[in-house]
């Protein structure tokens, strides 16, 4: 079985006081990440941590070896869910707000080394536009043995109609589908275009000398523990590529 975390962060007051942001609050952030947190409980998935709000530092997803603590927290479980506002920058990072700053008021990916050593295989951001679909190459170096990176394309809405989106992508991984998929599915709305999108390396049999081998790549073949088959870790020096799934719904 799985161990999880969850961050969620519902209120930036503290940041648009200090002037970093001009972003509102969300309001339905606690419906999805309790619906997360309740049904892969209920599976017997093991809970490792819950932050809310000032309780969450970027220093919980920073690598260690960049002054983060990474090892105690994101790294230190099977999948991680977190929710807050979310961007990009020029380069490709994912980047997103915290409400307090421990070091930073945001987490940059250039700043994230996840799986190496550790535990770190998935990790779920329900937050808008964390991957530039024009350049997913910004992604590369967090995938250090992380299996799957699941973000969003352009938004992801804060909408009283999403507000099951956690419930329903847990329900999906512990009734057997992929994390990818489960992930697509999941987020999707009745009401909203959310844009969900799932990323991950692959190695030289996925490659293929440019003939992608979907069906070997995590996207196609991992399952959260206990419910099907997992890749096995891939090494930064058995990289070869960069795969990504998006949808819009």
């Amino acid at each position: 079985m799985a161990r999880f975390g969850i961050e969620a962060i519902r209120y930036c007051n503290h940041a648009r006081a200090a002037g970093v942001t001009t972003s509102s609050d969300l309001t339905y952030t606690f419906n999805r990440a309790n619906g997360f947190d309740s049904k892969l409980r209920s599976a017997g998935h093991g809970r490792a941590f819950y932050w809310a709000n000032t309780d969450c530092w970027e220093t919980d997803i920073r690598d260690n070896d960049r002054g983060g603590g990474d090892r105690s927290w994101v790294d230190d479980v099977d999948l991680f869910w977190i929710e807050t506002h979310g961007n990009h920058t020029a380069d490709g990072q994912a980047l997103m707000l915290y409400d307090t700053p421990q070091t930073g008021w945001f987490t940059f990916s250039g700043d994230w080394q996840l799986g190496e050593n550790w535990n770190a295989e998935w990790v779920m951001a329900y937050s808008c536009k964390t991957v530039d679909r024009n350049n997913v190459a910004g992604l590369w170096n967090i995938f250090a043995g992380l299996h799957i990176y699941c973000g969003a394309w352009e938004n992801m809405y804060d909408a009283w109609t999403t507000d099951e989106c956690g419930e329903d992508v847990a329900h999906n991984l512990v009734h057997g589908d992929t994390v990818s998929h489960a992930w697509h599915d999941g987020v999707s709305d009745w009401a909203v275009d959310n844009h969900p999108i799932t990323v991950c390396v692959g190695d030289a049999a996925t490659w293929n000398s440019g003939n992608i081998r979907w069906d070997l790549s995590a996207l196609n073949r991992d399952h959260l523990w206990g419910h099907g088959s997992v890749v096995p870790d891939l090494p930064p020096s058995r990289q070869a590529c960069l795969l990504w799934r998006w949808t819009e719904g």
